[in-house]
């Protein structure tokens, strides 16, 4: 995904940190020593940190920030984040990537599956110039997963991580905890052919609206629906099983076929412009506020925010 001509190899550091440590005393030094070297720098930092950040710097010149608390909250986007950067400022020469992660430790699947997303960018990004620093609190919760997720640790010096798992490895030992218990669906549809889509996307726009979610975000609610359904029937084992629910905070549909999910970095990563197929996971990561995929059997649940509907 990286087209940089001199070629290049990603550098993938976790850092792990005291919690009372403020996050501004450990990046300052480490941006500001990329932008000497005049690298392009982007930091993913809470706005307090990144205020803090642009006091204390020489030169900004060559920094982009963005806001960690958005990008953390939809973990399926980062990849495309990450690489939609690159592309902007230009593929050619070094680059430095240094987040602060801000994991919701009270949801327990988003925290699994940024970690997930964490182990597939050595994968996903591994021809990349690229030099990516993973800062986060120390969290004997989260510590183990985030040292397997590393190839190398950053404190003071780089040092290889003897506890470092490949992607495969680390989704096996870490796996997405099972699907919470919804209850009963308020509705379910079981499609075996691509004819019967249609008539699901007209009753899962009818859920959207019951749910009351916006006009816009209903019409993305049936589009990643349909997407992700049009897969199961067309590239899984049908029949396909398309569960709906309307929760307090969400709106939720749950897609379940009698496939094994083989791909995790799919719908991670952005598909090729050449392709005019293939998109569909991709498009709904783009779409949901939490999309998460079980291998086996293939189950994909996608949540919805009902901000301001209830």
């Amino acid at each position: 995904m990286c087209t940089s001509a001199q070629g290049g190899q990603l550098v993938h550091h976790g850092l792990l940190h005291p919690p009372s440590v403020n996050v501004a005393d450990i990046v300052t030094p480490l941006i500001a020593e990329r932008l000497a070297r005049q690298e392009r720098v982007l930091a993913a930092l809470p706005a307090t940190i990144a205020a803090q950040l642009h006091h204390r710097l020489a030169t900004t010149a060559g920094l982009h920030t963005t806001d960690v608390g958005e990008l953390y909250r939809h973990p399926g986007r980062v990849l495309g984040h990450y690489l939609g950067w690159i592309a902007e400022t230009g593929p050619d020469g070094a680059a430095t990537i240094i987040a602060a992660a801000q994991l919701d430790t009270d949801n327990a699947h988003r925290t699994a599956l940024w970690m997930h997303v964490d182990a597939l960018i050595t994968e996903a990004l591994a021809d990349c110039d690229l030099t990516l620093i993973c800062a986060y609190p120390h969290d004997p919760a989260t510590a183990a997963a985030i040292r397997h997720a590393h190839p190398s640790l950053l404190n003071g010096a780089a040092t290889p991580n003897p506890d470092y798992l490949p992607a495969d490895q680390f989704l096996a030992h870490h796996p997405l905890p099972p699907p919470s218990e919804l209850g009963q669906p308020h509705d379910i549809h079981i499609l075996d052919h691509p004819a019967q889509l249609a008539e699901l996307r007209q009753r899962i726009g009818d859920h959207a609206a019951r749910a009351g979610l916006p006009s816009t975000r209903g019409e993305d609610f049936v589009l990643a629906v349909s997407e992700v359904a049009s897969n199961a029937v067309e590239h899984g084992i049908p029949p396909a099983a398309v569960c709906l629910w309307i929760t307090a905070t969400s709106v939720i549909c749950q897609i379940s076929d009698n496939g094994h999910f083989t791909q995790p970095l799919a719908g991670l990563l952005p598909p090729p412009a050449s392709l005019n197929r293939g998109r569909g996971l991709w498009i709904a990561h783009q779409l949901c506020d939490e999309l998460y995929c079980w291998p086996h059997p293939t189950t994909i649940r996608l949540h919805f925010d009902r901000h301001g509907t209830v």
